[in-house]
């Protein structure tokens, strides 16, 4: 069976944060979109838990932030532990920001506010429609695929000017486009719990970062009351799937971190990648989030770098449909976002491996470094610029001023 070809001006593949940041945006300026997801509903699961500054302002550009800060706990400073203590912090309550703290709150939360926001502005996310191809289409592309029952008789087509890959790091969009997705990973796994401490050696104000010889550990309180929970863990180590509360125990008593007082409520092993896609754009077909960009968790940048993809990218669209910009405002996309994600991923990178030394004598060198760097104010402001985000903001580059037009989510 042929499926009858529905048209549009933008389709977003993809409906994790980043798609329903896109999602948003585009209904607030009144574009016509089609949201398309393959799972059945949006994650119930904490996943990305840290919300920074330049995201918090993005989001209060989307009318969400009121409702998700109160749904979260705020951090005011991260630490850095070593040997027992704290070595370095950096203080969020002083940055050029009215969101002077990051938000810890579970991504399901996260999920749930923008997609309340989405339907409010009249739009909504086509759940179980697995996007299967992205071809050329005079005018525009064709998005093909199938729809929840599954089959031939089951699919469906949309024509669209613009298409947007926000469908993570396996991403079919960029496939289709022949993208290279070029990096590394890293030999370390990593565990990561969702989980009470028995007894938090931090305030609940306080994101911490634990190293030591057995590796790198990275706990801070979410609004249940658990902890999340982040370990690095040797290569060559059997891990269970999923991690159960005796082996976190074993790491956090090893590591003196202490236990948890109960069961993890969720629990995961993983590896880490750190790849950037050669190109974010191909006409007009783009990338957003971890279709785009991938990297390691250190200082939470991931869900936050795809946010401000998504933002920036939603209003250049809406720029130009709204024809209150020339088609090369587009180019500023790319231009803006794909340094922005080298930097991340560099960054966390070079954070990553220096939390992970092993050596006895790199490690008080390290340490030294860390805690001379932070009473430097230049260098310190510098830091918390970077981990808040807010350096590399659309919303301090060159975004086009737009007019929205009548709200719609209706294909055209």
């Amino acid at each position: 069976m042929t499926a009858q070809t529905e048209t549009t001006d933008v389709a977003v593949v993809g409906a994790g944060p980043t798609g329903l940041a896109m999602a948003t945006r585009l209904a607030q300026l009144g574009m016509a979109h089609v949201v398309v997801d393959a799972a059945a509903g949006p994650t119930r699961e904490s996943r990305a838990t840290l919300v920074h500054a330049a995201t918090l302002e993005i989001l209060d550009e989307l009318d969400v932030a009121d409702e998700l800060i109160a749904a979260g706990v705020r951090v005011n400073r991260m630490a850095f532990s070593s040997r027992g203590r704290v070595i370095a912090r950096i203080g969020l309550t002083s940055v050029p920001s009215r969101y002077p703290f990051a938000l810890g709150v579970p991504q399901s939360t996260t999920e749930q506010v923008l997609l309340t926001r989405l339907a409010a502005l009249g739009g909504s996310v086509r759940r179980r429609h697995r996007a299967e191809s992205v071809t050329p289409a005079p005018g525009g592309y064709l998005v093909a695929g199938t729809g929840p029952a599954g089959g031939d008789a089951d699919r469906f087509e949309i024509k669209a000017r613009y298409v947007i890959g926000c469908d993570g790091a396996h991403s079919r969009v960029r496939a289709a486009l022949g993208l290279d997705f070029p990096g590394d990973t890293y030999a370390s796994q990593f565990v990561l719990a969702d989980a009470e401490l028995r007894s938090a050696p931090f305030p609940d104000s306080e994101a911490r970062i634990f190293t030591s010889p057995q590796g790198v550990t990275v706990a801070g309180r979410l609004p249940s009351g658990n902890h999340r929970i982040v370990a690095t863990i040797d290569a060559g180590l059997t891990v269970p799937d999923p991690p159960g509360r005796a082996f976190i125990d074993a790491i956090l008593r090893e590591r003196g971190i202490g236990e948890l007082a109960g069961d993890p409520v969720w629990s995961s092993r993983f590896r880490v990648h750190h790849r950037v896609a050669d190109r974010f754009r191909v006409g007009g077909a783009f990338l957003c989030g971890d279709a785009a960009h991938t990297h390691s968790p250190a200082a939470g940048q991931g869900m936050n770098t795809g946010i401000a993809d998504a933002y920036d990218l939603a209003t250049r669209l809406g720029a130009v449909l709204a024809e209150q910009a020339a088609q090369a405002v587009l180019d500023g996309y790319e231009r803006q976002r794909r340094p922005a994600a080298l930097e991340v991923l560099t960054f966390t990178d070079r954070m990553t491996k220096m939390a992970m030394v092993r050596s006895p004598i790199a490690r008080p060198l390290r340490d030294t470094a860390l805690a001379t760097a932070s009473r430097i104010p230049a260098i310190r402001n510098l830091i918390t610029l970077w981990v808040t985000g807010l350096k590399r903001s659309p919303l301090r580059h060159d975004l086009p001023p737009v007019t929205p037009a009548r709200p719609s989510s209706r294909a055209s």
